[in-house]
């Protein structure tokens, strides 16, 4: 947006909720930008911190993302929109268009730089639906790798060969990260002797903290958890005491 467009912004506060929604992050990760000072925020009461819209806006502008406010977010929903009917005739160039831009205060357009098409770029809402990830996680993978960015059909967007190598390094990292602070359900069984039930109660009954691993369909064990859990069932156990005495 630029500055013309910026002094137009109604002077509105935000919830942490609606902040949220508005640039596609979690209400945890937006409490965390003000705990740290990147986000301006004001407190009104017990739970009523507020963004002022301006200032969201200015912090989306500096990453290079966009707001989304729903059509019916006051003041919008009094404000008579005039609904014009598509050009028909114009053909845009770069195959696929987006129809409506995330920023309800840019414009969509179907205009790219040159040499920026579909083919050579996503958009953000590409990448996240792409690789199924989340506006927070991919935030993180685009500060790390500093993944360059250009406007483009009234959004943000990314080199798909940049987008694709960080995603792919950002992946191995966190998967190397698991399996040094983690153990599978078979790395215990196999370590330990025991069953999978077995292990599952031992976890439960202990306290020891679990998360599941990519794609949901098995249980990661935390190995500091489950070690000093097992060396304090040791100490109280029967067959433990019977072999020293």
């Amino acid at each position: 947006m630029d500055n013309k467009q910026t002094s137009q912004i109604p002077n509105i506060l935000l919830s942490v909720k609606d902040a949220s929604a508005a640039i596609s992050v979690s209400t945890k990760m937006v409490r965390l930008l003000i705990a740290s000072g990147r986000l301006k925020a004001v407190n009104l009461g017990k739970r009523m911190t507020r963004i002022s819209l301006q200032e969201l806006t200015d912090f989306a502008q500096g990453q290079g993302c966009d707001v989304v406010l729903p059509s019916s977010f006051p003041p919008f929903n009094n404000e008579k929109r005039e609904k014009k009917k598509p050009d028909v005739s114009a053909k845009p160039e770069t195959g696929n268009v987006n129809k409506r831009a995330k920023c309800r205060m840019t414009p969509a357009s179907d205009k790219a730089p040159e040499g920026v098409t579909h083919d050579s770029h996503y958009t953000l809402a590409e990448v996240m639906r792409k690789f199924g990830i989340k506006y927070g996680r991919f935030y993180e993978v685009r500060n790390r790798f500093q993944l360059p960015s250009v406007h483009a059909w009234g959004t943000t967007a990314f080199r798909k060969e940049d987008v694709e190598e960080a995603i792919a390094k950002y992946n191995e990292e966190q998967g190397k990260a698991q399996t040094e602070a983690f153990y599978t359900c078979f790395d215990i069984m196999q370590k330990y002797g025991l069953g999978k039930t077995q292990v599952r109660r031992f976890a439960e009954t202990h306290g020891v903290r679990i998360k599941k691993a990519k794609g949901g369909r098995a249980n990661l064990y935390l190995k500091a958890d489950w070690e000093a859990a097992r060396k304090k069932a040791e100490k109280t156990s029967a067959s433990t005491k019977a072999k020293r005495s």
